[in-house]
């Protein structure tokens, strides 16, 4: 009998061990997939492109995670075929906040990103993307807390811009100074997804005007 009760228990234990395994699993499966359509979904209609992405992963114990192949296509007057390319980006985030409520991101850290800009007197190829960001701000829902970010630290470092300044077509190749964000979101409810990539498209987009015009 005792034999048996050991026996009975000891599966039972295992019963319980695979389940919270696949739990996890499961769990992890979730997050992941939950975080890399946020960002072509959102990232898509802010930008009025087709964002794509090839992962997004993050340790849902330890908030620490990866962005990788993170693609915006270029708007209707750029002749590059893309205007963003980040191929890594890292995060980290606080975990229990993957889970419900707002999403507490404690650093994004974007390292040798590509940009394309073509501009003239006028206008660029991203300003319209930024403008589509603007408007999508200014339309988005801004009632739902659980899409709601605080993110304490962003950094896009050596970003790689290229592309040309009209009419006369002067070629641009350089890298960026470094771009450094804080304290998003940190006030209040937080910000929305909407209101995020239109801070961050407004001062990345800024920097790449700014060093292409004054070099």
């Amino acid at each position: 009998m005792k034999l048996a009760s050991i026996l009975v228990q000891g599966g039972l234990f295992v019963v319980i061990v695979a389940a919270a395994v696949v739990g996890v699993r499961e769990a992890q499966k979730h997050v992941d997939a939950t975080g890399q359509n946020a960002i072509t979904v959102v990232g898509s209609v802010a930008t009025d492109e087709k964002v794509t992405l090839d992962e997004f992963s993050v340790n849902i114990f330890t908030g620490r995670g990866a962005i990788s192949g993170l693609s915006v296509p270029n708007s209707g007057i750029g002749s590059s075929p893309t205007s963003f390319v980040v191929d890594k980006a890292e995060v980290k985030i606080v975990p229990w906040s993957l889970l419900w409520g707002r999403l507490h991101i404690r650093s994004i850290d974007i390292t040798n990103p590509a940009i394309d800009l073509e501009t003239s007197a006028t206008s660029s190829n991203l300003a319209i993307i930024l403008a589509a960001a603007a408007a999508y701000a200014v339309t988005a829902d801004k009632s739902d807390d659980d899409k709601k970010l605080r993110v304490d630290s962003l950094t896009i470092t050596g970003a790689k811009l290229t592309g040309k300044i009209y009419p006369l077509s002067t070629k641009i190749s350089l890298t960026l100074p470094d771009i450094k964000m804080s304290n998003m979101g940190s006030n209040g409810d937080g910000m929305t997804q909407a209101d995020f990539v239109q801070a961050v498209l407004t001062e990345v987009v800024n920097q790449a005007t700014t060093s292409a015009l004054h070099p």
